[in-house]
């Protein structure tokens, strides 16, 4: 991360998920809840295998409705700064909604 002279980080905190998140409104346009996700955290398929270690495949086995695991969860939610409860959320409304 570059930082200019006087420049403070911006400090990250956990949000949970919400109707009010903007994630949630992806989801209510019909977005899977990883694409909506992956859009509004701005992350790529490589960082989250960097960063979470969960493989290429899997995501896209989770891209393909697969069931994430309580530790993919719990990775994904740290990786995304949301409570793992919250990112269980978004899967449900994701899974409510494209029915």
């Amino acid at each position: 991360m570059v930082y200019r002279k006087g420049e403070r980080p911006v400090e990250k905190q956990v949000v949970d998920y919400s109707p009010d998140h903007p994630v949630a409104s992806g989801i209510a346009d019909g977005d899977h809840w990883l694409d909506a996700w992956l859009g509004q955290m701005c992350t790529p398929w490589d960082a989250i295998t960097r960063k979470t270690g969960i493989s290429r495949e899997r995501i896209e086995e989770l891209n393909d409705d697969a069931e994430p695991t309580s530790d993919e969860i719990e990775k994904l939610a740290a990786l995304w700064w949301v409570t793992p409860e919250g990112l269980r959320r978004s899967i449900e409304d994701a899974n409510a909604a494209s029915l």
